[in-house]
């Protein structure tokens, strides 16, 4: 029987839809995934897609270290 992932019930967002909800641009969000401070996107064929949960532990990510940057200030 086949198992099944969390991956169910995630959406996955386009790069328009992360780069619109992070306000940078489409060749930022690429850097950021080159040098490993953004997830990789997964390919649908030549098509780019993320996963909406990978956004959000980004988004925990950068709160974090907000965070951290404050207390240590």
């Amino acid at each position: 029987m086949a198992q099944h992932s969390n991956f169910c019930g995630s959406a996955l967002l386009t790069p328009s839809d992360i780069t619109g909800r992070l306000q940078i641009s489409q060749r930022k969000l690429y850097y950021l995934v080159s040098e490993g401070e953004f997830p990789p996107p997964l390919k649908i064929g030549r098509l780019n897609r993320w996963r909406e949960d990978h956004l959000i532990t980004y988004f925990e990510a950068l709160e974090e270290a907000a965070s951290n940057a404050v207390e240590s200030a």
